[in-house]
């Protein structure tokens, strides 16, 4: 996200110099961190699968959907970051806080089963614990996402793509007053 979020700032003197669609710099940002995940993924996968017990299931298939709905999710936030960075400087920090606050309240490094019941749903809506809930669904618990968790991923990255792309093309035009 640190870095997203830089994609224009860190690009100025090109964006003084060519014309070309600004969204392209966040675009290629996300897309180079999906490429870097997914090569990660494919060493991970035989190790996941032949250290870890995880064995093939057509659920699986879904991994897919869910990687997508995220990819969204992460462009859309990537736009958001990259515009309020470009036009308050010191985001950056605030970046930086905010992805350990999220760490935290996603369930990553402990179950989900070890929230309290009554705060299990709510826990659900930190924007990334759908994603990691799908995944640990899919490929820990061996069962299909619930619908609680569609939604909710899909409804982040159905949002916060389409608040980032309107937000992001609302002051693409002002950069270079910025920059």
């Amino acid at each position: 996200m640190g870095a997203a979020s830089d994609s224009v700032i860190g690009n100025a003197s090109l964006l003084r110099s060519v014309v070309f669609p600004r969204v392209v710099l966040p675009f290629s940002a996300v897309i180079f961190h999906l490429t870097q995940f997914l090569l990660t993924f494919l060493v991970f996968l035989p190790v996941m699968l032949g250290v870890y017990g995880v064995h093939p299931a057509p659920r699986m298939l879904l991994f897919p959907v869910f990687l997508v709905l995220q990819v969204f999710f992460i462009a859309g936030l990537t736009l958001l970051l990259a515009t309020a960075s470009t036009v308050f400087r010191d985001v950056k920090h605030l970046i930086e806080v905010g992805i350990g606050i999220f760490f935290w309240l996603t369930p990553i490094i402990y179950e989900p089963k070890m929230i309290p019941a009554r705060f299990q749903q709510v826990a659900l809506l930190s924007p990334m614990s759908s994603y990691v809930r799908a995944y640990q669904d899919l490929f820990y618990y061996g069962e299909i996402p619930a619908l609680p968790v569609w939604i909710v991923a899909t409804v982040y990255a159905a949002g916060t793509f389409v608040c980032g792309l309107s937000v992001f093309l609302a002051y693409e035009d002002r950069f270079s007053e910025y920059l």
